[in-house]
């Protein structure tokens, strides 16, 4: 008997067959977690390289008012970004993947998947709103300087007519920056001011406290 009679071919087993043997609604919600997987990965992937982040002008770019805790106009409309796009079909593919075992109802399998897809998107937001304020709370804003103590670090000569620089501490950060007096003697190095007013983006008006 030939050889090749005797051996029982191996059923075929690669991904086009397993694919087309699913069910309309499981080929929709594989393609749609597989395909948002590999966008997901490379997304971030880029991102920890420093590349970008694939969404860089809608992204989740919110204006967050740290006293409010509210979301600015930009906030509202990242939701309807790229990334957040990425987000529901990873939840709306995987979610509905996880219940198919147990949602036989094709119309209450796809509501319920749309639900985790939704459900990804609100917690990504929320988190994201999180990190947001603490980088907002956390970062240096010059107006915040108003009304504190500073030490002069270069002399500061008197009737404002040049810079000199002081050292003030905010939020536990020490910063050094421009500043100028309209008093009538200069300020030595070492001398303890007030901070009255910011001038501009990098320099201030000091007064000796």
């Amino acid at each position: 008997m030939p050889l090749q009679s005797t051996i029982n071919p191996k059923p075929s087993t690669n991904m086009a067959d397993w694919f087309t043997s699913l069910t309309s609604t499981m080929q929709l919600l594989w393609g749609c977690a597989i395909v948002a997987t590999i966008i997901f990965v490379i997304q971030n992937a880029l991102m920890l390289m420093g590349i970008g982040d694939m969404d860089a002008d809608t992204d989740v770019d919110m204006d967050v008012d740290a006293h409010e805790g509210t979301l600015g106009s930009a906030g509202v409309f990242s939701l309807f970004s790229l990334r957040n796009f990425i987000n529901f079909f990873l939840g709306f593919g995987w979610g509905g993947i996880s219940l198919s075992g147990t949602i036989e109802n094709t119309t209450l399998l796809l509501l319920c998947s749309v639900g985790c897809g939704l459900l990804f998107v609100a917690v990504f937001v929320v988190l994201m709103r999180a990190v947001l304020r603490l980088e907002s709370n956390g970062s240096f804003r010059i107006n915040d300087c108003v009304g504190l103590i500073a030490s002069v670090y270069l002399r500061i000569p008197a009737n404002h007519t040049a810079a000199g620089k002081v050292q003030v501490s905010v939020h536990g950060s020490v910063h050094e920056l421009d500043a100028f007096t309209d008093a009538y003697e200069m300020l030595p190095t070492g001398t303890r001011v007030r901070i009255t007013q910011v001038i501009d983006k990098g320099s201030l008006l000091v007064e000796k406290a």
